[in-house]
Protein backbone atom coordinates (compact mmCIF):
# COMPACT_ATOMS: atom_id res chain seq x y z
CA UNK A 1 0.00 0.00 0.00
CA UNK A 2 2.85 2.34 0.84
CA UNK A 3 4.46 1.73 -2.55
CA UNK A 4 1.12 2.42 -4.24
CA UNK A 5 0.87 5.73 -2.38
CA UNK A 6 4.40 6.69 -3.49
CA UNK A 7 3.57 5.77 -7.07
CA UNK A 8 0.44 7.90 -6.98
CA UNK A 9 2.39 10.84 -5.53
CA UNK A 10 4.95 10.47 -8.31
CA UNK A 11 2.21 10.47 -10.95
CA UNK A 12 0.55 13.52 -9.40
CA UNK A 13 3.91 15.31 -9.23
CA UNK A 14 4.74 14.50 -12.85
CA UNK A 15 1.26 15.64 -13.97
CA UNK A 16 1.61 18.92 -12.06
CA UNK A 17 5.03 19.50 -13.63
CA UNK A 18 3.69 18.78 -17.13
CA UNK A 19 0.71 21.15 -16.66
CA UNK A 20 3.16 23.90 -15.70
CA UNK A 21 5.39 23.34 -18.74
CA UNK A 22 4.96 25.98 -21.50
CA UNK A 23 4.73 23.17 -24.08
CA UNK A 24 1.66 21.65 -22.39
CA UNK A 25 -1.50 21.16 -24.46
CA UNK A 26 -4.58 18.97 -24.18
CA UNK A 27 -3.89 17.40 -27.56
CA UNK A 28 -0.34 16.34 -26.73
CA UNK A 29 -1.51 14.99 -23.37
CA UNK A 30 -4.23 12.84 -24.91
CA UNK A 31 -1.80 11.55 -27.52
CA UNK A 32 0.74 10.67 -24.81
CA UNK A 33 -1.85 8.80 -22.72
CA UNK A 34 -3.14 6.89 -25.73
CA UNK A 35 0.28 5.88 -27.05
CA UNK A 36 1.46 4.89 -23.57
CA UNK A 37 -1.59 2.66 -23.06
CA UNK A 38 -1.08 1.04 -26.47
CA UNK A 39 2.64 0.51 -25.77
CA UNK A 40 1.95 -1.14 -22.42
CA UNK A 41 -0.69 -3.37 -24.00
CA UNK A 42 1.68 -4.37 -26.81
CA UNK A 43 4.47 -5.16 -24.34
CA UNK A 44 2.16 -7.34 -22.25
CA UNK A 45 1.07 -9.25 -25.36
CA UNK A 46 4.69 -9.77 -26.40
CA UNK A 47 5.62 -11.06 -22.94
CA UNK A 48 2.64 -13.43 -22.87
CA UNK A 49 3.54 -14.70 -26.35
CA UNK A 50 7.16 -15.25 -25.31
CA UNK A 51 6.05 -17.20 -22.24
CA UNK A 52 3.75 -19.42 -24.32
CA UNK A 53 6.47 -20.11 -26.89
CA UNK A 54 9.13 -21.01 -24.32
CA UNK A 55 7.02 -22.75 -21.70
CA UNK A 56 8.22 -26.20 -22.79
CA UNK A 57 11.80 -25.17 -23.54
CA UNK A 58 14.80 -25.46 -21.23
CA UNK A 59 15.15 -22.96 -18.36
CA UNK A 60 18.16 -21.38 -20.07
CA UNK A 61 16.23 -20.72 -23.28
CA UNK A 62 13.20 -19.44 -21.38
CA UNK A 63 15.26 -17.07 -19.21
CA UNK A 64 17.31 -15.79 -22.15
CA UNK A 65 14.15 -15.15 -24.18
CA UNK A 66 12.43 -13.29 -21.34
CA UNK A 67 15.58 -11.25 -20.67
CA UNK A 68 15.75 -10.21 -24.32
CA UNK A 69 12.02 -9.41 -24.45
CA UNK A 70 12.22 -7.26 -21.31
CA UNK A 71 15.25 -5.32 -22.57
CA UNK A 72 13.92 -4.77 -26.10
CA UNK A 73 10.42 -4.03 -24.81
CA UNK A 74 11.69 -1.52 -22.24
CA UNK A 75 13.84 0.24 -24.83
CA UNK A 76 10.97 0.36 -27.29
CA UNK A 77 8.56 1.81 -24.73
CA UNK A 78 11.06 4.40 -23.51
CA UNK A 79 11.91 5.64 -27.01
CA UNK A 80 8.26 5.73 -28.09
CA UNK A 81 7.12 7.58 -24.96
CA UNK A 82 10.10 9.96 -25.19
CA UNK A 83 9.19 10.88 -28.74
CA UNK A 84 5.46 11.23 -28.15
CA UNK A 85 5.86 13.14 -24.87
CA UNK A 86 8.08 15.78 -26.47
CA UNK A 87 5.93 18.36 -28.27
CA UNK A 88 7.20 19.74 -31.56
CA UNK A 89 7.99 23.10 -29.95
CA UNK A 90 10.28 21.42 -27.41
CA UNK A 91 12.20 19.20 -29.83
CA UNK A 92 15.85 20.06 -30.30
CA UNK A 93 17.14 21.04 -33.71
CA UNK A 94 19.53 18.34 -34.93
CA UNK A 95 20.28 19.53 -38.48
CA UNK A 96 24.07 19.67 -38.56
CA UNK A 97 26.15 20.55 -41.65
CA UNK A 98 27.86 17.51 -43.15
CA UNK A 99 31.28 19.13 -42.67
CA UNK A 100 30.72 19.81 -38.96
CA UNK A 101 32.22 17.59 -36.29
CA UNK A 102 29.88 16.71 -33.43
CA UNK A 103 30.89 17.85 -29.97
CA UNK A 104 31.09 15.27 -27.19
CA UNK A 105 29.97 17.42 -24.27
CA UNK A 106 27.02 15.22 -23.31
CA UNK A 107 28.13 11.83 -24.60
CA UNK A 108 31.19 12.00 -22.35
CA UNK A 109 28.81 11.42 -19.42
CA UNK A 110 27.55 8.22 -21.08
CA UNK A 111 31.10 6.98 -21.62
CA UNK A 112 31.87 7.44 -17.91
CA UNK A 113 28.73 5.52 -16.91
CA UNK A 114 29.60 2.74 -19.38
CA UNK A 115 33.04 2.40 -17.77
CA UNK A 116 31.38 2.12 -14.35
CA UNK A 117 29.08 -0.67 -15.53
CA UNK A 118 31.99 -2.46 -17.25
CA UNK A 119 34.03 -2.41 -14.03
CA UNK A 120 31.05 -3.55 -11.96
CA UNK A 121 30.25 -6.44 -14.31
CA UNK A 122 33.90 -7.51 -14.46
CA UNK A 123 34.07 -7.45 -10.66
CA UNK A 124 30.91 -9.56 -10.40
CA UNK A 125 32.33 -12.06 -12.91
CA UNK A 126 35.59 -12.41 -10.95
CA UNK A 127 33.79 -12.79 -7.64
CA UNK A 128 31.43 -15.40 -9.13
CA UNK A 129 34.48 -17.46 -10.15
CA UNK A 130 36.12 -17.15 -6.73
CA UNK A 131 33.16 -17.39 -4.33
CA UNK A 132 31.51 -20.80 -3.84
CA UNK A 133 28.03 -21.76 -2.63
CA UNK A 134 25.02 -19.54 -2.14
CA UNK A 135 27.09 -16.37 -2.13
CA UNK A 136 27.85 -16.98 -5.79
CA UNK A 137 24.14 -16.81 -6.56
CA UNK A 138 23.88 -13.41 -4.86
CA UNK A 139 26.83 -12.09 -6.88
CA UNK A 140 25.32 -13.41 -10.12
CA UNK A 141 21.99 -11.78 -9.24
CA UNK A 142 23.71 -8.42 -8.71
CA UNK A 143 25.55 -8.87 -12.00
CA UNK A 144 22.30 -9.72 -13.83
CA UNK A 145 20.59 -6.59 -12.45
CA UNK A 146 23.60 -4.46 -13.41
CA UNK A 147 23.60 -5.95 -16.91
CA UNK A 148 19.88 -5.29 -17.31
CA UNK A 149 20.30 -1.67 -16.17
CA UNK A 150 23.26 -1.17 -18.50
CA UNK A 151 21.43 -2.59 -21.51
CA UNK A 152 18.46 -0.29 -20.88
CA UNK A 153 20.07 2.89 -19.52
CA UNK A 154 23.11 3.22 -21.75
CA UNK A 155 21.30 3.14 -25.15
CA UNK A 156 18.64 5.57 -23.90
CA UNK A 157 21.21 7.95 -22.42
CA UNK A 158 23.41 7.73 -25.51
CA UNK A 159 20.58 8.58 -27.92
CA UNK A 160 19.33 11.39 -25.67
CA UNK A 161 22.78 12.88 -25.10
CA UNK A 162 23.70 12.52 -28.76
CA UNK A 163 20.69 14.66 -29.60
CA UNK A 164 21.97 17.29 -27.17
CA UNK A 165 25.42 17.11 -28.77
CA UNK A 166 23.87 17.51 -32.21
CA UNK A 167 21.79 20.45 -31.01
CA UNK A 168 24.85 22.11 -29.48
CA UNK A 169 26.82 21.54 -32.67
CA UNK A 170 23.98 23.05 -34.72
CA UNK A 171 23.93 26.02 -32.34
CA UNK A 172 27.65 26.66 -32.82
CA UNK A 173 27.35 26.31 -36.61
CA UNK A 174 24.35 28.65 -36.94
CA UNK A 175 23.97 30.92 -33.91
CA UNK A 176 21.73 33.93 -33.57
CA UNK A 177 24.54 35.74 -31.79
CA UNK A 178 28.11 34.75 -30.93
CA UNK A 179 30.18 36.80 -28.50
CA UNK A 180 33.84 36.28 -27.64
CA UNK A 181 35.70 37.95 -24.79
CA UNK A 182 39.35 38.71 -24.14
CA UNK A 183 41.20 36.99 -21.30
CA UNK A 184 41.17 40.23 -19.28
CA UNK A 185 37.43 40.74 -19.77
CA UNK A 186 36.70 37.15 -18.79
CA UNK A 187 38.87 37.37 -15.67
CA UNK A 188 37.17 40.59 -14.55
CA UNK A 189 33.73 39.04 -15.23
CA UNK A 190 34.73 35.95 -13.24
CA UNK A 191 35.73 38.07 -10.23
CA UNK A 192 32.47 40.00 -10.40
CA UNK A 193 30.30 36.89 -10.48
CA UNK A 194 32.20 35.21 -7.67
CA UNK A 195 31.80 38.28 -5.46
CA UNK A 196 28.10 38.46 -6.25
CA UNK A 197 27.67 34.83 -5.32
CA UNK A 198 29.47 35.36 -2.02
CA UNK A 199 27.00 38.12 -1.13
CA UNK A 200 23.96 35.99 -1.99
CA UNK A 201 22.01 34.82 1.11
CA UNK A 202 21.97 31.03 1.66
CA UNK A 203 18.98 29.19 0.20
CA UNK A 204 18.36 27.13 3.31
CA UNK A 205 18.90 28.10 6.95
CA UNK A 206 17.93 25.45 9.50
CA UNK A 207 16.63 27.91 12.12
CA UNK A 208 14.56 29.70 9.48
CA UNK A 209 13.44 26.92 7.14
CA UNK A 210 13.03 23.91 9.43
CA UNK A 211 9.28 23.83 8.66
CA UNK A 212 10.09 22.91 5.06
CA UNK A 213 11.52 19.67 6.40
CA UNK A 214 8.95 19.11 9.12
CA UNK A 215 6.05 18.79 6.67
CA UNK A 216 7.56 16.05 4.43
CA UNK A 217 8.90 14.24 7.50
CA UNK A 218 5.40 14.21 8.99
CA UNK A 219 3.91 12.96 5.70
CA UNK A 220 6.46 10.14 5.54
CA UNK A 221 5.85 9.14 9.17
CA UNK A 222 2.06 9.14 8.85
CA UNK A 223 2.16 7.31 5.52
CA UNK A 224 4.50 4.60 6.78
CA UNK A 225 2.61 4.01 10.02
CA UNK A 226 -0.79 3.96 8.30
CA UNK A 227 0.03 2.06 5.10
CA UNK A 228 3.45 0.50 5.66
CA UNK A 229 3.88 -3.26 6.30
CA UNK A 230 5.87 -4.82 9.12
CA UNK A 231 6.07 -4.34 12.85
CA UNK A 232 6.26 -0.99 14.62
CA UNK A 233 10.09 -1.14 15.05
CA UNK A 234 10.53 -1.93 11.34
CA UNK A 235 8.33 1.00 10.35
CA UNK A 236 10.16 3.27 12.79
CA UNK A 237 13.49 2.28 11.22
CA UNK A 238 12.09 2.97 7.76
CA UNK A 239 10.91 6.44 8.83
CA UNK A 240 14.24 7.21 10.48
CA UNK A 241 16.16 5.99 7.44
CA UNK A 242 14.05 7.97 4.95
CA UNK A 243 14.09 11.17 7.00
CA UNK A 244 17.77 10.74 7.76
CA UNK A 245 18.57 10.39 4.05
CA UNK A 246 16.63 13.56 3.23
CA UNK A 247 18.32 15.43 6.09
CA UNK A 248 21.72 14.25 4.90
CA UNK A 249 20.98 15.55 1.40
CA UNK A 250 19.96 18.92 2.86
CA UNK A 251 23.16 19.13 4.89
CA UNK A 252 25.21 18.25 1.83
CA UNK A 253 23.39 20.96 -0.10
CA UNK A 254 24.17 23.51 2.62
CA UNK A 255 27.81 22.49 2.56
CA UNK A 256 27.87 22.70 -1.23
CA UNK A 257 26.43 26.23 -1.13
CA UNK A 258 29.30 27.33 1.09
CA UNK A 259 31.79 26.22 -1.55
CA UNK A 260 29.74 27.48 -4.51
CA UNK A 261 31.86 30.63 -5.13
CA UNK A 262 35.05 28.56 -5.38
CA UNK A 263 33.33 26.07 -7.68
CA UNK A 264 32.03 28.89 -9.88
CA UNK A 265 35.51 30.37 -10.19
CA UNK A 266 36.91 26.98 -11.22
CA UNK A 267 34.12 26.49 -13.77
CA UNK A 268 34.60 29.92 -15.34
CA UNK A 269 38.38 29.50 -15.49
CA UNK A 270 37.94 26.23 -17.36
CA UNK A 271 35.24 27.51 -19.72
CA UNK A 272 35.88 29.12 -23.09
CA UNK A 273 35.45 32.94 -22.92
CA UNK A 274 32.55 33.01 -25.36
CA UNK A 275 28.80 32.59 -25.59
CA UNK A 276 26.43 31.27 -28.26
CA UNK A 277 22.73 32.11 -28.54
CA UNK A 278 20.54 30.13 -30.91
CA UNK A 279 17.21 28.45 -31.59
CA UNK A 280 17.62 25.77 -28.92
CA UNK A 281 19.29 27.68 -26.12
CA UNK A 282 22.37 29.44 -24.80
CA UNK A 283 25.85 27.94 -24.47
CA UNK A 284 27.84 29.81 -21.86
CA UNK A 285 30.22 29.00 -18.99
CA UNK A 286 30.79 25.58 -20.57
CA UNK A 287 27.11 24.65 -20.15
CA UNK A 288 24.28 24.36 -22.67
CA UNK A 289 20.94 25.54 -21.26
CA UNK A 290 17.93 24.96 -23.50
CA UNK A 291 15.12 27.45 -23.88
CA UNK A 292 12.43 24.77 -23.74
CA UNK A 293 12.55 21.09 -22.83
CA UNK A 294 10.31 18.92 -20.66
CA UNK A 295 12.25 19.60 -17.46
CA UNK A 296 13.96 22.97 -18.10
CA UNK A 297 12.47 26.05 -19.73
CA UNK A 298 12.95 29.82 -19.95
CA UNK A 299 10.74 32.02 -17.76
CA UNK A 300 12.14 35.53 -18.33
CA UNK A 301 15.03 37.47 -19.83
CA UNK A 302 16.18 40.95 -18.87
CA UNK A 303 19.21 43.23 -18.61
CA UNK A 304 21.08 43.55 -15.31
CA UNK A 305 22.13 47.20 -15.20
CA UNK A 306 24.80 46.66 -12.57
CA UNK A 307 28.33 47.37 -13.79
CA UNK A 308 29.38 45.58 -15.89
CA UNK A 309 26.05 45.28 -17.73
CA UNK A 310 24.90 41.74 -18.37
CA UNK A 311 21.97 39.69 -19.57
CA UNK A 312 20.03 37.76 -16.98
CA UNK A 313 18.07 34.68 -18.03
CA UNK A 314 15.76 32.99 -15.54
CA UNK A 315 15.00 29.34 -16.17
CA UNK A 316 12.91 26.86 -14.23
CA UNK A 317 13.97 23.26 -13.70
CA UNK A 318 11.49 20.60 -12.63
CA UNK A 319 12.61 18.11 -9.98
CA UNK A 320 10.03 15.41 -9.23
CA UNK A 321 10.27 13.90 -5.75
CA UNK A 322 7.89 11.10 -4.67
CA UNK A 323 7.92 12.38 -1.07
CA UNK A 324 7.53 16.13 -1.57
CA UNK A 325 6.00 16.32 -5.05
CA UNK A 326 7.34 18.43 -7.91
CA UNK A 327 9.79 21.17 -7.06
CA UNK A 328 10.44 24.03 -9.45
CA UNK A 329 14.02 25.17 -9.01
CA UNK A 330 14.98 28.55 -10.49
CA UNK A 331 18.19 28.68 -12.53
CA UNK A 332 19.84 32.00 -13.34
CA UNK A 333 22.30 32.48 -16.19
CA UNK A 334 24.23 35.74 -16.40
CA UNK A 335 25.96 36.72 -19.65
CA UNK A 336 28.37 39.64 -19.97
CA UNK A 337 27.36 42.22 -22.60
CA UNK A 338 30.31 43.35 -24.75
CA UNK A 339 30.73 46.91 -26.01
CA UNK A 340 28.75 47.85 -29.12
CA UNK A 341 26.28 44.98 -28.83
CA UNK A 342 23.09 46.99 -29.43
CA UNK A 343 22.35 45.28 -32.75
CA UNK A 344 22.93 41.84 -31.20
CA UNK A 345 20.60 42.68 -28.31
CA UNK A 346 17.91 43.74 -30.77
CA UNK A 347 18.38 40.42 -32.60
CA UNK A 348 18.03 38.45 -29.37
CA UNK A 349 14.95 40.47 -28.40
CA UNK A 350 13.34 39.72 -31.76
CA UNK A 351 14.18 36.02 -31.86
CA UNK A 352 13.15 35.23 -28.28
CA UNK A 353 9.99 37.35 -28.44
CA UNK A 354 9.02 35.61 -31.66
CA UNK A 355 9.54 32.16 -30.23
CA UNK A 356 8.07 32.91 -26.77
CA UNK A 357 5.55 35.74 -27.21
CA UNK A 358 4.02 35.18 -23.77
CA UNK A 359 7.28 35.52 -21.81
CA UNK A 360 8.65 38.79 -20.38
CA UNK A 361 11.63 39.41 -22.70
CA UNK A 362 13.33 42.79 -22.19
CA UNK A 363 16.75 42.76 -23.83
CA UNK A 364 16.60 45.89 -25.99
Amino acid sequence: MWMVALALLSVVGAWHAWRRNPAYSNRSTLRLVGVTALSITALILVIVTAVNLTIHRSPAVAMSTMFAVVVIGALGMIFIIQYVSTPKAARLATAVPASAKLVHVYRQKVYKLAKFFAILLALCAVLALLIPGAAKGAVLAIGAIALLLALVLLPVMYVTNRNFDRSLTALECNPWVHWQFSAAQWQKWTDVRVERMKSTPPRFVVTRDWRKLAVPFAVIAVGVYVFGPGSAPVRALYVLGSCGAILALVMLSIRSDRHSPDKLRAVLRGAAPEVYFGHDGVYCDGAFTTWLTLDTYLKAASIDERVPRSLLFRFEKVVVNPYTGSQFVPIYQSVLIPEGADADLACLQHELSTRFPALPIALA
